[in-house]
């Protein structure tokens, strides 16, 4: 089941103008599918996810690439449970203990990439909603 859009991340994205925007799109959609309870908005001036809490966040600041960071809130809490995905080693970065971040210089690289990064931000949102 696909979680409601957001009429406020409706109107970014049709005033977006981004090289990447197709890759910013498929994220949006891949982070919809991810869990019925999504709820996307607009937070720190980029479209937010969360379950029961924050969980990922796309960063559109620079023009050669589009960037997903999966977390588990606003501030780091050492006390979550450790975020465990079964993928490999790209698309992901670890910058952090519950922080990862996927990025994509082109809409191939991303469509490469979609299937196992559907299967990891499923799971992530799962994990931030336990």
């Amino acid at each position: 089941m696909t979680a409601a859009p957001s009429p406020d991340v409706d109107a970014y994205f049709a005033e977006l103008e981004h090289p990447l925007k197709g890759v910013a799109v498929g994220l949006r959609e891949l982070l919809l599918d991810a869990h019925p309870a999504v709820v996307e908005s607009i937070k720190w001036k980029a479209p937010n996810y969360e379950v029961a809490d924050d969980f990922a966040t796309l960063n559109l600041r620079r023009p050669t690439a589009v960037q997903l960071v999966l977390h588990t809130g606003a501030k780091v809490k050492p006390e979550h449970p450790e975020i465990v995905v079964s993928a490999p080693p790209k698309p992901l970065t670890w910058p952090g203990r519950n922080r990862a971040v996927a990025s994509f210089s082109s809409l191939a690289e991303f469509g490469d990439a979609r299937d196992s990064l559907a299967d990891i931000v499923g799971s992530w949102a799962e994990q931030v909603e336990a």
